[in-house]
């Protein structure tokens, strides 16, 4: 019985070192690990995964390019009120908090038009400064919370700081009402103010499809 064992043992171990040879064209010896057949097939695979890998990098690499080149068409649209060097980096602004926060960056784009049409000395009635119309004391908050340099209120005319600061208020209050629509009006409104409204039954609904529809124009307008 010991010996029918072995035989069940050594008879397909001669089969994959037959099989080993016949592929690879070499003579089978033993070595500690995969066959050279099968160390083959995984040089293969992994090849195979790196060229996805890079092809997908390529295809990220062309759509961003896509991307930066609409929003700096749809800028050049506005009276920026920003020097030429600012100009032309606020696609790139705008890309780099899209991936942190996992936004499209159109998305942004049309917060942006919907708060202040990108004029980046633009101040509300409410003492909101800049490109995504922050009030200075949410600003300073918001900016110990991510370690950003606050030097009053002019930081808000920093086209890449208020970016960054608007970018990361939105993804909090996101975090806090679990819901686009409702972030969004909270950003309008004030997160105190629409819980107040939310708790007598009424959701405010105008801003949010104000900027989803310009979202919406700015998303399917062609290049």
């Amino acid at each position: 019985m010991t010996y029918y064992k072995g035989k069940q043992i050594v008879i397909p171990l001669l089969l994959v070192i037959a099989f080993t040879g016949f592929f690879t064209g070499k003579s089978s010896q033993y070595v500690s690990g995969l066959s050279p057949f099968f160390s083959a097939v995984g040089q293969m695979e992994e090849g195979v995964f790196h060229k996805a890998k890079e092809l997908r990098f390529q295809y990220e690499l062309a759509y961003e390019n896509q991307i930066r080149e609409k929003i700096h068409l749809i800028v050049a649209n506005y009276n920026t009120g920003l020097d030429e060097s600012s100009a032309v980096l606020i696609p790139e602004w705008i890309l780099a908090e899209s991936k942190k926060y996992g936004y499209d960056p159109l998305f942004l784009t049309a917060l942006i038009i919907t708060e202040s049409s990108f004029y980046n000395r633009a101040r509300s009635n409410r003492n909101a400064h800049g490109l995504m119309q922050l009030k200075p004391a949410t600003a300073v908050m918001l900016a110990s919370e991510i370690r950003l340099q606050w030097k009053g209120t002019h930081t808000l005319y920093d086209p890449k700081k208020n970016i960054a600061l608007g970018a990361y208020y939105l993804n909090k209050l996101v975090d806090r009402f679990g819901d686009l629509t409702l972030a969004l009006e909270a950003y309008n409104q004030g997160p105190s103010r629409l819980s107040r409204f939310l708790r007598k039954g009424y959701l405010p609904q105008r801003y949010s499809k104000k900027v989803l529809k310009n979202y919406r124009r700015i998303r399917f307008q062609p290049i």
